[in-house]
């Protein structure tokens, strides 16, 4: 029987993307890069459509989405005792990361927040992050913690890889104490699998059943509960191959916004719940599944709409 005393709610989840949109047949190298991975020019069948490109910086959109957050949910920087910043694509060095620091921090009034980088854990960076925010609230540690993640495309050659094509953006979310968020969304629970032995296996359906058998033992639940799976942009034969291995329907995966823009990093499982639920297609009463698979890697977590 499901355990709906959390202690924990996700709330006020944000996102944004590039400011300039782009078709796919659009994108730097497209023929030369099709023919690299010996990929037919077929947008259906991989769910190629629109991507965005920033015309700003990582920063500039990580301060644009916990600016959202932070409004969404009625506080202030002051007011957050944990950040928890998730990205790949920050630039390295003591310098830059200083730099990033005061800037993020200093536009948020973050200053007195103890902020955390999350960043070898590629696509997975925000669910970690999440599951690292939701354990210091358990422990005690903190109470309030903004959680973000912001990466984009350095060099466009790359924004069509063998398994997505990716766009710029950026996720936020404020992670708190359930006596700190009455409206917020119920997190009820988190996990992950790691085996590095297989980094260079593809995605691992095995690390999923793995991941699910931790997080639905502990709800007492199983896999036919979940009534929604929100998981990576990825192409939709990898996505599709690698979820319903695992044990997914079709009817349980929302693949709605890889045609829409594609692969947003680490951030694709929370903009896709995101955008479900301003469709008003996330009930108050359903279980919901966050989740992304890595080479070698597995990151989940389960949500409840509200406080049911």
């Amino acid at each position: 029987m499901l355990n709906a005393a959390s202690q924990s709610r996700l709330l006020a989840a944000q996102y944004v993307l590039g400011e300039k949109k782009l078709a796919w047949h659009e994108l730097a190298d497209l023929q030369t890069r099709a023919k690299q991975f010996s990929m037919p020019l077929q947008a259906d069948l991989w769910g190629w459509g629109a991507i965005y490109k920033t015309t700003g910086s990582v920063t500039d959109m990580a301060i644009r989405t916990a600016r959202m957050t932070l409004a969404e949910a009625g506080y202030a920087g002051q007011d957050i005792d944990t950040t928890i910043v998730c990205s790949s694509s920050l630039q390295s060095g003591t310098e830059a990361h200083q730099h990033f620091l005061r800037e993020f921090a200093g536009q948020l009034q973050l200053e007195q927040s103890a902020i955390t980088g999350v960043s070898l854990g590629r696509c997975t960076n925000l669910l970690k992050g999440i599951h690292l925010a939701r354990s210091l609230i358990h422990s005690g540690q903190a109470r309030r913690a903004l959680v973000v993640t912001s990466d984009a495309i350095s060099d466009e050659r790359q924004r069509m890889e063998n398994f997505a094509l990716f766009s710029d953006g950026a996720a936020s979310c404020l992670i708190c104490h359930a006596d700190d968020a009455p409206q917020g969304d119920m997190l009820l629970a988190c996990g992950g699998r790691q085996d590095l032995s297989q980094l260079h296996q593809g995605l691992s359906a095995g690390l999923v059943r793995a991941v699910n058998q931790d997080l639905f033992s502990s709800m007492g639940i199983m896999l036919g509960d979940i009534t929604r799976l929100f998981h990576s942009n990825v192409y939709l034969p990898l996505c599709q191959l690698n979820e319903m291995q695992a044990g997914y329907q079709q009817t349980q995966l929302y693949t709605d916004n890889i045609p829409r823009f594609g692969h947003c990093f680490a951030a694709d499982p929370l903009i896709n719940f995101v955008d479900a639920r301003n469709n008003g297609a996330v009930s108050d009463t359903a279980l919901y599944q966050l989740a992304v698979s890595i080479p070698g890697a597995r990151a989940s977590l389960l949500l409840r709409k509200g406080s049911a």
